[in-house]
């Protein structure tokens, strides 16, 4: 499976007091897309996960989340896979969460309305 950045990626480096914050990239293949969330993805991101979300709702091709780097996440992002998991017609994967992002999505029942992959697909 062949990928490629697409419109909507984002990155950001270093938190202002010198800690790691978030990252956030879409991803398109043929068939599916890709959020790729890292770090710390919490209200910091707001603008940039609207830009994911935008491009991602315009593709409108079954989502990929891929959260295996998520070091933290908070509820503006669950608010965003929630949007998501409205706005899209196929099927939203959750991958490889770790314990505490998977604990917020059964806590929020989010868990209850998307797919949650212990491995990637993509492998």
């Amino acid at each position: 499976m062949t990928s490629e950045p697409h419109g909507g990626a984002a990155a950001s480096a270093a938190a202002p007091a010198g800690g790691w914050t978030g990252s956030a990239a879409v991803l398109t293949t043929g068939e599916r897309t890709r959020l790729v969330l890292a770090g710390e993805v919490d209200a910091s991101m707001n603008e940039e996960l609207a830009t994911c979300t935008t491009e991602i709702t315009r593709l409108g091709q079954p989502l990929d989340i891929d959260v295996r780097n998520v070091t933290f996440m908070d509820s503006s992002v669950l608010s965003v896979i929630a949007r998501l998991s409205q706005r899209l017609t196929g099927p939203l994967r959750v991958i490889r969460p770790s314990d505490s992002v998977r604990f917020l999505l059964e806590l929020t029942h989010l868990a209850d309305v998307v797919e949650i992959l212990d491995e990637d697909p993509s492998a």
